[in-house]
């Protein structure tokens, strides 16, 4: 699996006629992280590989595609190893939750609230992961449309000012927005869209529950 992902890196990379040291001072780290990551020796966390994929001016999913096609009815089967590698390859694969259609006011992540299951690499998921289908266009300056699924790490706390959180606000509304807060304790929920009015919350009178932080996005053809 991780072997595939390095190759998708490497590919990438080339076609935006990166070295691997360039590469690596755009994301932070050396140039042997790069050559390890490509090579399948290092694995890599969902987080890096979504500012991976930003920087390389890819979706999320070209690197974590899989090669294995379905097999009709017509279709000749795999046998000996070409039928293991597709087991192993399903067998690295989990999936983790949908969450339908949710009603203002409910904690978002509940079992009444899941539609279906989104499959992703096991290694990488760890029970923290949900999918959402995102509604409206208020964060298409983030470049999360309507209809995208979002990939939410499960945690109750934000990681840093301008970080996108999926939130519940005044026990209302649940919103996808990014989070900044002031010096004072005041925080205010920006959508990606000047269309889109700000959510100011004022320290000690609004109550804000953090239900998870954006982590990436996968896009798919309206329909599925």
């Amino acid at each position: 699996m991780y072997f595939k992902i390095g190759a998708r890196i490497k590919k990438a990379r080339e076609e935006k006629y990166l070295t691997q040291a360039e590469l690596g001072v755009k994301l932070g780290v050396s140039a042997t992280a790069i050559n390890y990551y490509e090579k399948g020796k290092r694995k890599i966390g969902i987080d890096d590989l979504y500012r991976m994929a930003n920087a390389l001016g890819k979706p999320l999913e070209y690197f974590l595609g899989r090669d294995v096609g379905s097999v009709g009815r017509g279709d000749k089967q795999p046998s000996g190893s070409n039928r293991e590698n597709i087991n192993n390859t399903f067998n690295d694969m989990t999936g983790i939750p949908v969450l339908g259609t949710v009603s203002a006011g409910e904690l978002l992540y509940s079992e009444q609230n899941i539609s279906g299951y989104l499959p992703f690499p096991r290694k990488m998921a760890d029970g923290k992961y949900f999918a959402l289908r995102v509604k409206g266009d208020s964060m298409t300056g983030e470049g999360i449309y309507d209809g995208d699924l979002v990939l939410i790490r499960r945690q109750s706390h934000v990681d840093f000012n301008g970080q996108i959180v999926c939130a519940l606000v005044n026990g209302e509304e649940n919103t996808l927005k990014i989070f900044l807060q002031d010096e004072n304790g005041n925080i205010l929920l920006k959508a990606a869209n000047p269309a889109y009015p700000d959510i100011v919350l004022q320290h000690g009178k609004d109550a804000l529950v953090i239900q998870g932080v954006f982590a990436g996005v996968f896009k798919f053809p309206k329909g599925l």
